[in-house]
Parts: C-alpha cells; sequence; structure tokens
C-alpha cells in the first residue's frame, strides 16, 4: 500500500493555473500568537492575480488579537467573534462564519500553523482546474522541532500512507485541515461546516460528506509548497493527537483498542524475540521471521523518511513512535470516554454548551 501510495499520494508541482478564479483564504485562529504573523506574511505574499485573507479571531488567551491589530493590508480582513454557539465546536463554527463572508470562487481554509511558499496557492488552483476536482488538500511539509514533536507528528504522514488506500479513487475520503481548497458550489453543495458542527476531526468528516455528494477529492503532499509545525513540545503534541485519536476511529473502542496494540505488538516483538532466538534462548527457528519482520518495518518508516523529509532517525527510532502512540490511544480513550479532554482550555465535546 505505501508503495502503491507513491501514485495515490502525489507531490503538489509548483505550476501556474490557466485561469485564476478569485481565491478566499480562510483562517480561523485562537491562541496563536507564535503564527499568526508569519503565517499572515505567507498568505499574503502569494503569486496569484486574485485572492483575498479573512481571519476569524475569538477567545484566545493570548496576545493574538493584539498582534492581529498590528497587521496593515487591504486583502486582509479580520473579524474578532464571539466563542461558538450550543452544539458546536470552536473550528467548524470559525471556519462557517468565514465562509458565509468570503466572496471568491474557491476557498482555501488554512491552519494558522501552516507556511505557504509565494507559489502555493497558484499551484494548488492549477492542480484543481487540470485534474477537475472539486476538493484538493494538502499534506503539508510537518516541521518537527523538538523530540516530543517527532515521536509524535512522524504518525501522521507514516500513517496516510502505509493504512489509507489513496491510491484507490473510490476510497479517497481523506483531507487534511491544514490546507483544504474546495469550490463554493461543491462546498454548499456537501453541507459545508455546518453539517460537521460537532466534530473533533472535522477535515476528515468534511471529506466524508463530500464523498458521499459524489464530489471529485484529491490528497496532495505539499513538498516544498508548504510546511506546518504542528505542535510545540512533548505537552501539547501528546494532547493534540490525544484528542484526535479516538475520533478518527469514530469511537468505536473494540477496532481502536486492537489497532493501536497491534501495532506497538508488531513494533517491539519482533525486536525481542530476534537477539534471543539468536541467542539460543528462543528456538532458531524464529529468527528468520523476526528479522524480515524487522526490516520490512525499517523499510515503511525508511520510505516515509524519505518521501516526507522526516528526522532521518526515525528509520530505526519507529518502535518509540509506537510506543508514545500506545499511550497517547489510552488517554484518548480515557479523554473521550469520560468527556474531559480539553484543547486550549476548551472542551473538546459539544454537550454543556460553549465546547
Amino acid at each position: 500500500m505505501a508503495f502503491l501510495n507513491l501514485w495515490g499520494l502525489p507531490t503538489l508541482r509548483p505550476r501556474r493555473p490557466l485561469r485564476a478564479p478569485k481565491v478566499s483564504v480562510l483562517i480561523p485562529v485562537r491562541d496563536e500568537e507564535d503564527n499568526i504573523q508569519e503565517c499572515l506574511a505567507a498568505a499574503l505574499a502569494q503569486d496569484y492575480p486574485d485572492f483575498e485573507v479573512l481571519v476569524y479571531e475569538e477567545g484566545s488567551r493570548d496576545r493574538t488579537r493584539a498582534l492581529l491589530g498590528e497587521i496593515r493590508d487591504p486583502r486582509l480582513r479580520v473579524f474578532l467573534g464571539e466563542g461558538p454557539p450550543p452544539g458546536w465546536l470552536g473550528k467548524p463554527w470559525a471556519c462557517a462564519e468565514l465562509a458565509r463572508r468570503a466572496s471568491g470562487e474557491l476557498l482555501l481554509f488554512l491552519d494558522a500553523d501552516v507556511r505557504l511558499s509565494p507559489l502555493a496557492l497558484a499551484s494548488a488552483v492549477a492542480a484543481l482546474e487540470r485534474e477537475n476536482l472539486d476538493l484538493l488538500s494538502l499534506l503539508p511539509r510537518q516541521e518537527m522541532r523538538t523530540l516530543g514533536e517527532a515521536v509524535h507528528v512522524a504518525l501522521l504522514p507514516w500513517s496516510l500512507s502505509a493504512f489509507f488506500p489513496l491510491f484507490l479513487p473510490g476510497l479517497r475520503r481523506v483531507a487534511v485541515g491544514q490546507f483544504i481548497l474546495v469550490r463554493r458550489e461543491a462546498y454548499a453543495r456537501s453541507g459545508g461546516h455546518a453539517a460537521v458542527r460537532a466534530e473533533v476531526l472535522e477535515d476528515l468528516a468534511l471529506a466524508s460528506l463530500a464523498a458521499r455528494a459524489g464530489l471529485r477529492i484529491k490528497l496532495f503532499f505539499a513538498g516544498d509548497l508548504a510546511r506546518c509545525r504542528m505542535y510545540r513540545g512533548f505537552r501539547e503534541a501528546n494532547a493534540g493527537l490525544a484528542k484526535n485519536l479516538f475520533p478518527l476511529f469514530k469511537r468505536r473502542i473494540l477496532p481502536f483498542a486492537f489497532v493501536w496494540t497491534w501495532l506497538l505488538y508488531v513494533a517491539w516483538q519482533p525486536l525481542l524475540v530476534l537477539p534471543l532466538a539468536l541467542r539460543g534462548l528462543l528456538p532458531s527457528a524464529l529468527a528468520l521471521p523476526a528479522a524480515w519482520a524487522v526490516g520490512l518495518a525499517w523499510a515503511l518508516w525508511t520510505l516515509a523518511v524519505v518521501r516526507f523529509r522526516l528526522p532521518a532517525w526515525l528509520s530505526v527510532g519507529y518502535p518509540w513512535v509506537h510506543l508514545v502512540a500506545w499511550f497517547t490511544a489510552a488517554r484518548s480513550l480515557l479523554w473521550h470516554l469520560t468527556r474531559r479532554g480539553k484543547w486550549k482550555g476548551r472542551s473538546i465535546h459539544v454537550e454543556g454548551g460553549n465546547a
């Protein structure tokens, strides 16, 4: 599957579109003082003839609102909103409000931690038009500046590559919320963010609705056109993954528990069996299959490291990723079953109002 996804998850190439419909770049923002200035500088520097940038900020506890007030550009509009109404999570609400105010033929939902190269927007529009897509999403190149970030974030490109059959057109129901470019009419046809108002993983839910509506969807790897530093440090990365992992399995406990336990087992069991079999403490016949298992795991992770430009040490350090992932999955399960999960100081559950 990983080799087939070399085709199914292509790298977006720098190109210019034959036509340039107006694009509304829509950025939901909350507690983004470390990101907002650099994100907006990159968004406003796009080499594209017709676009606007809209920001919806609400509930920030840091200097985000003050920093937004310092940016002056006629293409930028900033909306200072209130918290989401009952039944809504914060990000879907912000995205829905941005879409309502946008004037573009195309809508680009962009996370504040994404940095675009000057040709990113033009290249995405060119691919959307060339392949006659309704929705195009990008997996940005993930930046991991600390060990704590790497052992969490590397799981995203690796799992997309190894476990999602993106080479099968009928199963392309994957979008990455960091960058989603969609035609306005297609967005409305799928129900938009109002239809996924209570979803923690609103990007995957939106892609699933779009696919059910018969829309054409495709995910690309951004290569050098976009980069993203999702989290800063171990604690933030762990909380971010704990927020997302259980909803990824649609809150089904048995498949969730099986998959994360199985991944931990197949990462560590061959590493323990191989030296014991070589030393005669286990039957020697186990040495060859254990060596094959270790070699295949190394090859799969090396493919992801090279393809997605991950830290090189992950080719051999991958068992620690799976160990951390198992404990993060356990935390995610506990968070969602007890309804105590929080992200940026706000509940990730819609019941009880301001979620």
